[in-house]
């Protein structure tokens, strides 16, 4: 993984560099080396990386999901005069 790759796969989640550095549980100062290219990202990152990334993926679909969901209820239980599309009066 390139310091590039890391650097677009943080932006990709939303997260800033100390966020990203809590998530792959190491000091900040040591992610933003491997970000900057100053150390080499070890391959173990390279994999957490992946799996923070699926993640991530993972819980948008579900949160998308939920989300249908709910509107969906709402909508079928919308009031009688919303559905009809006219007040009774």
């Amino acid at each position: 993984m390139t310091p590039a790759e890391l650097t677009a796969a943080r932006e990709r989640m939303g997260l800033n560099m100390s966020q990203m550095a809590k998530q792959l549980k190491t000091k900040y100062r040591t992610y933003q080396d491997w970000e900057y290219g100053r150390r080499r990202i070890p391959g173990i990152v390279e994999a957490a990386v992946e799996l923070l990334l699926q993640k991530d993926a993972w819980l948008m679909r579900r949160t998308e999901e939920r989300l249908s969901k709910a509107i969906y209820g709402l909508w079928l239980n919308r009031p009688r005069i919303l559905r009809s599309g006219r007040a009774s009066g």
